[in-house]
């Protein structure tokens, strides 16, 4: 996997993010995060470990606390999180 098929990946995730209607005001600031960090490696043309590691330590965090509103949008997550790895960042 490259990192084009990250981007892919982050772009669908980033546009199922905006979708969430989060049910509190801590969802919705972790949320916004997430998209905020996404937005950022997608637009930074090199990859830079610190913002990968920052997005992969809040999807994990993200996983835990939506898995069981949000299966589909954790899944995005789960695969963003394996591409992260794979890519050894």
């Amino acid at each position: 996997m490259d990192k084009e098929k990250l981007h892919e990946e982050l772009n669908r995730l980033h546009a199922d993010l905006q979708q969430i209607e989060a049910p509190d005001d801590n969802d919705r600031e972790m949320l916004s995060r997430l998209a905020q960090d996404i937005q950022r490696i997608l637009d930074d043309k090199e990859i830079d470990r610190e913002q990968y590691q920052g997005l992969n330590d809040r999807l994990k965090d993200a996983v835990t606390r939506m898995e069981a509103a949000h299966p589909r949008v954790t899944l995005l997550m789960r695969q963003v999180l394996d591409q992260i790895a794979y890519l050894g960042v």
